[in-house]
């Protein structure tokens, strides 16, 4: 096995990420991976990419774990957090990535597809937090990062419960940081604009993304490796400073 970098900025540490057989979470899995982490990776239906991920990790000199967790069942989240403890001995950092993204306009929005989204893309880092907090606070460290969305910040059409969801999350940072900051947790958020995956490759298409794009001052979309990026500064020491803070990667669409 290859060395791990043992200069990078989580060596020696290990990072679970819910969702992380593809897309921004897959990216945060090797970017992590990369800075030196041993990663736990938690996907529901992407098997392959999970397992893909693990290996790519693997190859970069760290460890990797992968697990069947539909993060809606609570059970299953600690579950999780619980054999990611076992294997490595602790979880250093958590990030809340799983989300769906369905498209509905509000008035058409049934109360099931409602409560669908607000437990994949919420409730479920409630869960997973909470999981993670009692072994950070014995250990007095720990950061938590919520992959959140620009559209947190400003709501849009036809998605009002991912808009929701997603504003929720960063209130949540906000929350965790006001109350166990002084106990040695942090908990951020990241807020991405459109960024190239297979969810956000469906609004870059057509006219759609063309008028998206002219919002841009970068003048493109991100890549789930930018976005990794952010994750990893707020995973790592270079961020102490930040509680309860929203990184938004979104090539300038939202300068708030």
């Amino acid at each position: 096995m290859p060395d791990r970098n043992e200069s990078g900025p989580l060596h020696g540490r290990v990072v679970a990420v819910t969702g992380g057989g593809r897309g921004v979470g897959r990216a945060v899995v090797l970017a992590a991976a990369a800075a030196g982490a041993d990663v736990a990776i938690a996907h529901r239906e992407s098997e392959a990419g999970a397992k893909s991920a693990a290996e790519e990790a693997r190859a970069l000199g760290v460890e990797a774990d992968v697990h069947r967790c539909d993060v809606t069942e609570r059970d299953q989240v600690f579950k999780f957090v619980a054999a990611a403890e076992r294997r490595f001995g602790r979880v250093d950092g958590l990030v809340n990535n799983a989300g769906i993204m369905p498209e509905s306009p509000f008035l058409e929005t049934t109360a099931q597809e409602w409560d669908r989204v607000i437990a994949t893309d919420l409730t479920a880092a409630f869960h997973a937090s909470q999981a993670v907090l009692p072994g950070m606070l014995e250990r007095g460290s720990g950061s938590i990062v919520n992959i959140a969305s620009r559209l947190g910040q400003i709501g849009w059409p036809g998605v009002a419960h991912y808009a929701s969801a997603k504003a929720g999350l960063i209130a949540l940072a906000k929350s965790i940081s006001r109350e166990f900051g002084q106990r040695g947790v942090r908990a951020n958020s990241v807020a991405p604009g459109v960024t190239n995956t297979d969810m956000g490759r469906a609004v870059m298409a057509g006219e759609v993304g063309r008028r998206r794009m002219a919002e841009l001052p970068l003048g493109r979309f991100g890549e789930p490796a930018e976005v990794a990026d952010c994750v990893v500064f707020l995973l790592s020491d270079a961020s102490a400073l930040l509680l309860g803070q929203t990184l938004n990667p979104n090539s300038g669409g939202l300068m708030p």
